[in-house]
C-alpha cells in the first residue's frame, strides 16, 4: 500500500467466486485492493477475452483493446498493473447509453505490443491510440497506479483530454518516499507480486515520473476531473502496509476490519487467523529473495513494528501531503464522490458497480454539455 492504494495495487475479484466473471487483480500504486486476488493475475489474462476484441496500430505498436460501443462522448478505460482491458468487460457496458465505450491494453502488457513502461511513454500511447481510432478528445478513467498516466494526461494534452475520473481517489503513486525504507518492504512487496513483466524494470521506470504541478505551485490542472473518494474524503487506507497485510500482521488489524465484506476481506482475515494459510501463501511466492523476507517478517514481530513505524511516521504524512497538492492542483476543476464506505478499494466497479456507475454517468452527461 503506498497507502494500499499506491504501489502495486492489489486488485479484488468476483471471478475466483462466479465462474460467470473473469477472475481480476495487481498496487497497493493504490493497497488494499488484496495481494491475494494479485496472485491470479496471471491466470486472468490466459482467461479468454470478450467477443469485442479488437487491434489497432498505434505508433508502430499492435495494440488490444475492447470497443464496447456506444454513442457521444468518447470514454476510454485503462488498467493499472498486471492487467489489460478485460478488466473492464463488465463495467464498460455499462456506460454505453451516453457515451461511445473503449478499454485498452496498454503497450507491454496483456495482448499488446511491447512498450515502454515509463509514465510519458504510456500517457503518449493512450494519446496515440486516440489518434488511431480518429477521436479528438476523450475521457480518460483509471485507478491506481495508472493515476499517473491520467495526471500526465492531464497536465500534458488538456486539449486532447475532456475529463479524467480517478476510480482510486488521490492516489498518489509517484511518491519515493519508499525508497527511504531501511527495511526495504515496499521493495520486497512488490517482488512479491505476480506477473510475466519483469517488476524491477517496471518499478524502476515508473519511478522516474513526478507530475508538473509538483515543479511550480502555481500551476494547475485546467481539465474536469472526478474523483472516488471514501466517506472520510480520502481513499481511507493511507494508513495500510501491504507487506504487513501480507503477513496477516495484528499491526493491520484496523485498516483490515474497516474494508466491507468482500472475497478480498475474506482472504485477508484468513491470512490474519490461520498461520497455516498464511506461511502457504509466501511460499507461493516465486521471488526467492521476497519469499525468504516474507518468511521472516511473518514470525518477527520486531521487523512488523519497524516497518510499520516507518510508515506512519514518514510515509503516511507525506502521502496526505501528495493527496493535498493533487487537489490543490486541480482546485474547482476537481469533483469528489464521497462513498458511505470508510475506505475504497479502487476496484468498486468490478465489486460494486452500483456505488459508483450513477455518478460517474452524471459527470460523463455535465462535460458533453448536456
Amino acid at each position: 500500500m503506498q497507502s494500499l492504494n499506491s504501489g502495486i495495487v492489489f486488485m479484488s475479484s468476483k471471478a475466483q467466486f462466479n465462474s460467470k466473471s473473469q477472475m481480476r487483480l495487481t498496487v497497493f500504486l493504490l493497497l488494499l485492493s488484496s495481494f491475494g486476488n494479485l496472485l491470479f493475475a496471471q491466470e486472468q489474462l490466459k482467461q479468454e477475452s470478450p467477443s469485442s476484441d479488437h487491434f489497432i496500430n498505434v505508433e508502430g505498436i499492435r495494440v488490444h483493446y475492447l470497443d464496447f460501443g456506444g454513442t457521444g462522448l468518447p470514454v476510454i478505460l485503462v488498467h493499472s498493473e498486471a492487467w489489460d482491458a478485460s478488466t473492464y468487460q463488465d463495467f464498460g457496458p455499462m456506460l454505453t447509453d451516453q457515451n461511445r465505450v473503449f478499454a485498452i491494453t496498454r503497450p507491454g502488457y496483456g495482448r499488446s505490443g511491447p512498450g515502454q513502461f515509463d509514465v510519458p511513454s504510456q500517457g503518449d500511447y493512450l494519446i496515440g491510440f486516440t489518434n488511431a481510432l480518429g477521436l479528438d478528445r476523450a475521457v480518460f478513467i483509471g485507478n491506481a497506479s495508472v493515476s499517473s498516466e491520467l495526471t500526465y494526461l492531464a497536465e500534458n494534452y488538456p486539449d486532447r483530454v475532456a475529463g479524467i475520473v480517478y476510480l482510486s481517489g488521490f492516489s498518489v503513486p509517484w511518491m519515493d518516499m519508499y525508497s527511504k525504507d531501511p527495511n526495504r518492504a515496499f521493495e520486497m512487496f512488490l517482488q512479491a507480486s505476480p506477473g510475466n513483466n519483469d517488476k524491477k524494470i517496471i518499478t524502476q521506470a515508473r519511478s522516474k515520473y513526478r507530475p508538473l504541478f509538483l515543479e511550480k505551485d502555481s500551476l494547475s490542472i485546467d481539465v474536469p476531473a472526478l474523483a472516488i473518494v471514501s466517506k472520510s474524503g480520502r481513499i481511507g487506507n493511507e494508513k495500510g502496509v501491504g507487506a504487513l497485510v501480507l503477513v496477516g500482521s495484528p499491526l493491520m488489524e484496523d485498516v483490515r476490519g474497516a474494508m466491507p465484506d468482500s472475497p478480498v476481506r475474506k482472504y485477508l482475515d484468513q491470512l490474519a487467523s490461520d498461520p497455516a494459510f498464511r506461511d502457504t501463501e509466501i511460499r507461493k511466492i516465486q521471488d526467492s529473495t521476497a519469499r525468504e523476507y516474507f518468511a521472516r517478517l511473518a514470525v518477527d514481530k520486531n521487523l512488523q513494528k519497524e516497518v510499520f513505524d516507518f510508515h506512519i511516521n514518514r510515509v503516511y504524512p507525506a502521502t496526505i501531503e501528495a493527496q493535498d497538492e493533487l487537489k490543490k492542483a486541480y482546485g474547482k476543476n476537481l469533483k469528489l464522490v464521497r462513498l458511505d464506505v470508510p475506505q475504497i478499494i479502487g476496484y468498486e466497479y468490478r465489486d460494486n458497480p452500483e456505488l459508483i456507475v450513477e455518478p460517474i454517468k452524471g459527470f460523463l452527461l455535465q462535460l458533453s454539455g448536456e
